[in-house]
């Protein structure tokens, strides 16, 4: 009987376009370790497991850990497969989900920003929105150590429930009666998400802003003299006779994550009118 044809580590290597040191790794945390070790050390793999080598690729590329698909290999059966198949077909999805997300938000963000480069700045209008959708947490109390805590908080619960990001980002300010100039505390950091599919999952954190037609203007600079955006807004609805209903909101369009200088900061200011 003829001597079963065998590989050397280099062979099985190239047959497999991976590297002999991807190979030698296997074999270290016992996930395919060679057929036959020569005593010069030269390492022979069968051509049987190139098959065995196969079902790994796949279930790494499916995303199974090393770890998960050596105890796979070791117990597998065809119940053992289906209810493996079933497991990473639900992660696939959940991964799906969260791209999807991601992609959503960096969609988002690019409309906001090449918007605002169409914008006239710091110039008062009428516009119309559709309803709009947000995650919202409360600013509990007027200093910065409060908002930081906030800010965290909102970041924390974007990421780990939502399984959003925080951007694009923006405030609520529920007390319209701002100062003439300087900072205008927001009560609520908000940030734009798309239409959820859980609303439970989100709970008193979603909030949503009405459909309607809104005075809005694009404040450029920083927060620091956005007081004076708010003063031409306001002194726009008195001249046209509109009634504002608040809050108003601040999206930012252009801030931190896009400039570097307070100078080119553009954030729009919108509050809902009849």
């Amino acid at each position: 009987m003829s001597r079963p044809l065998m590989l050397s580590s280099g062979e099985f290597a190239k047959i497999c376009h991976i590297s002999r040191e991807l190979l030698i790794h296997y074999d270290r945390i016992g996930l395919l370790k060679p057929k036959e070790i020569k005593s010069n050390g030269y390492r022979y793999y069968s051509i049987k497991q190139l098959y065995l080598f196969d079902a790994i690729r796949f279930l790494l590329d499916a995303g199974m850990s090393t770890k998960d698909v050596k105890e796979y290999l070791s117990t597998r059966t065809t119940e053992v497969f289906l209810e493996s198949i079933n497991d990473l077909v639900g992660n696939l999805r959940e991964q799906r989900a969260i791209l999807d997300a991601k992609i959503g938000m960096m969609e988002k963000l690019r409309y906001i920003t090449e918007r605002s480069l169409l914008f006239p700045k710091d110039e008062p209008r009428l516009s119309f929105w559709d309803e709009l959708y947000m995650i919202v947490t409360d600013i509990p109390a007027v200093s910065e150590e409060a908002y930081i805590k906030a800010m965290s908080d909102h970041s924390e619960f974007c990421r780990e429930v939502a399984r959003v990001s925080k951007f694009p980002i923006g405030r609520i300010v529920k007390n319209l009666n701002v100062p003439k100039e300087g900072r205008v505390i927001g009560q609520q950091i908000m940030t734009w998400i798309s239409p959820p599919q859980d609303d439970e999952l989100l709970g008193d954190r979603l909030a949503i802003k009405k459909k309607g037609n809104y005075a809005v203007i694009l404040h450029q600079g920083g927060w620091d003299n956005i007081a004076e955006s708010y003063t031409k807004l306001f002194d726009y609805i008195h001249e046209n006779k509109l009634v504002a209903h608040g809050p108003a909101y601040e999206l930012d369009m252009n801030t931190y994550l896009v400039s570097k200088s307070e100078e080119d900061f553009l954030i729009h200011i919108s509050i809902l009118v009849e």
